[in-house]
This record gives C-alpha cells, sequence and structure tokens, in this order.
C-alpha cells in the first residue's frame, strides 16, 4: 500500500505521497488520457501510477530502488498501460515525443529534475504536476528569476504554486511543508494567458 511505513525509505530519502484528494487533484489537474505518455518519476509504490493510468494514459514509473521497482512490476504486471524503469531520474533517458510529469519526486533532486525538464529545448514537455518541497516551489514559481539558469526555465514554461501540501500528506512525513507547483510550456510574448490546462 502506498505509504506503508515497515520498508526502509529510498536511498535518496523518499516521502511518499499518501493523501488521495490530493493525488486525484493532480491527476484531474494534468489533464492526460488515452494517447497521452506521462512519466511518474520517483513512482516509489505507484499512488500516482494507478490512477495516471486508470484515466487511460500511458504511464511510465521510474524508480531507483531495487525493492520498490520489483514491487511496482508486480503490482502493475497486468496493467498494459504501466511500464516500470529501474531507473535514476537524473540520468534516465527522456522520451523525444511530447510528454507530461506527474510526480512526488524526492525533494533532494528539485534542481537536478528541472535542469532535464526545463533546461533542454529538445525535451517536449507539455506540462508537469510537481510535488516539490516548500521553498524550492517558491523560487521557481517568483516573478523574480534568481539566476540565469531560472531565468531561461521562465522563458520557455509558466511555473506556478497552486498550493501549500502538509508534511502529513506523506508517509514518512517530511520535516517541512512541500508544495504543489504546475508547469506548463510559455504562451507566445502576445499573449501571456494563463496555461492551457489541455
Amino acid at each position: 500500500m502506498p505509504g506503508r511505513r515497515s520498508l526502509a525509505p529510498n536511498p535518496v530519502g523518499a516521502h511518499f505521497l499518501t493523501d488521495r484528494r490530493l493525488i486525484g487533484q493532480l491527476v484531474d489537474a494534468s489533464g492526460v488520457g488515452a494517447g497521452d505518455l506521462v512519466l511518474d518519476l520517483g513512482a516509489g509504490y505507484g499512488a500516482l501510477t494507478g490512477p495516471l493510468a486508470r484515466a487511460g494514459a500511458r504511464v511510465i514509473a521510474i524508480e531507483r530502488d531495487p525493492r520498490l521497482a520489483a514491487r511496482l512490476r508486480r503490482r502493475f504486471a497486468a496493467e498494459p498501460l504501466v511500464g516500470v524503469a529501474e531507473a535514476d531520474l537524473r540520468q534516465v533517458p527522456l522520451p523525444r515525443r511530447p510528454f507530461h510529469v506527474v510526480a512526488s519526486p524526492p525533494f533532494a533532486l528539485t534542481t537536478f529534475l528541472c535542469r532535464r525538464l526545463l533546461g533542454d529545448p529538445a525535451i517536449r514537455l507539455t506540462g508537469a504536476e510537481l510535488i516539490l518541497q516548500w521553498g524550492a516551489a517558491r523560487w521557481l514559481a517568483s516573478a523574480q528569476p534568481r539566476d540565469a539558469e531560472t531565468a531561461r526555465w521562465a522563458a520557455r514554461y509558466e511555473m506556478r504554486l497552486v498550493r501549500r501540501v502538509p508534511a502529513g500528506s506523506f508517509a514518512p512525513p517530511p520535516g517541512a511543508d512541500a508544495a504543489y507547483l504546475t508547469i506548463r510550456p510559455a504562451q507566445p510574448a502576445s499573449g501571456r494567458a494563463r496555461p492551457d490546462r489541455r
């Protein structure tokens, strides 16, 4: 079950999302459905993988921990829409076709993840629903980029802080609150309207 405390934590210090209402919100907000490709980065026990597959999307669950990856393979063995990759999200090849990300990745990997998703113009990211550490989400969504790198990201994507996520939404709880951040490709300069939520 998602959030079970009996297993040792992920080596990179993951906190597993257990808030079912928030999980539903993430999946609904993504707008994904039949024919869409979605990555669940740091899939853990599959708390997001299952609902995404039920929405009809093709889901690639990426999990570094061998025990958790094996558990995911067993859980979704009969689900043709789910593929499991035992890999580090910092190194796994990203799709060259359009894809969405719905994930609650390890907080310590936020910068690596953003560099991979937002920094490469060849990556065809259609959007993301991310659960990140509160402070990281705030600087990503800030109207004033903190450096040249984040300014480049902001030129290509619109990042919006949706809401605070209490530490109690995870097992084990992190030491600080998290946040729900949504990312969409930036609109043309002539009409910077709120991103299409598909």
